[in-house]
């Protein structure tokens, strides 16, 4: 939805590029407007610069510390659409909060929300029937099922990541807006060697998400932060 200081910075633009007309007069007028609206309604050249940059939500599946495997599925999105994302905590769940130049955020929000609700029902399913006995091990396990299943299931996403001019530029604008602090995902695996069962329930995860579907419309131009 457009706003109001949508309309206003897109006004801003327009004469900023008038103001590199050849003819002087002209650039000398459009400049000055440009100025003056900026001044009116309190827009910076940093808010000129960093426009097209949105942020996109997602609900989370916790409220601060989400699983790891969830935290790798929202960062190789994003990586994969040239966007940054951070958690922004809340109760009872936060949110991931996907930074790009549109459209590529919401994209990314897309694909994250997607792809998490099918990796949602493919371990709920892996809990009820190959880990139904292991009650003591189940979540844990479950973990590993689906890290298995995002390395799969990401490689379904058509992104063309890895700008370095446009990392810089969200680098900018999240140092501009927010007070980001980085943060540990819950790794249920930590600390311990993995087992030859644990590498079935990777294998298992990684042969599940190879079936996950998402729109191959779904295309666009390291860790996450956390907010609160």
């Amino acid at each position: 939805m457009t706003t109001d200081r949508d309309k206003m910075l897109d006004k801003i633009k327009k004469c900023l590029a008038l103001a590199k007309s050849a003819n002087e007069h002209e650039a000398a007028i459009a400049l000055r407007q440009a100025h003056a609206l900026m001044r009116e309604h309190g827009i910076s050249a940093f808010d000129v610069e960093h426009s097209d940059i949105e942020e996109e939500a997602a609900g989370a599946g916790a409220a601060r510390r989400p699983p790891s495997w969830e935290a790798g599925l929202a960062t190789r999105i994003a990586d994969a659409f040239d966007c940054d994302v951070f958690l922004e905590a809340g109760y009872p769940c936060g949110r991931w909060v996907f930074v790009g130049p549109a459209p590529a955020g919401q994209i990314a929000r897309y694909a994250f929300d997607v792809l998490f609700r099918q990796a949602k029902r493919a371990r709920v399913h892996y809990m009820k029937t190959a880990l139904k006995r292991c009650t003591t091990t189940r979540t844990r396990r479950a973990d590993t099922f689906c890290e298995g299943w995002v390395m799969a299931a990401t490689a379904l996403v058509d992104g063309t990541g890895g700008n370095a001019a446009t990392q810089a530029r969200i680098a900018a604008y999240l140092e501009h807006k927010h007070e980001l602090r980085t943060f540990k995902p819950t790794n249920r695996n930590a600390g311990r060697k993995l087992a030859e069962r644990d590498y079935g329930d990777l294998d298992a995860g990684y042969r599940q998400g190879k079936d996950a579907q998402l729109n191959k419309a779904v295309s666009a131009p390291a860790r996450p932060a956390l907010l609160g």
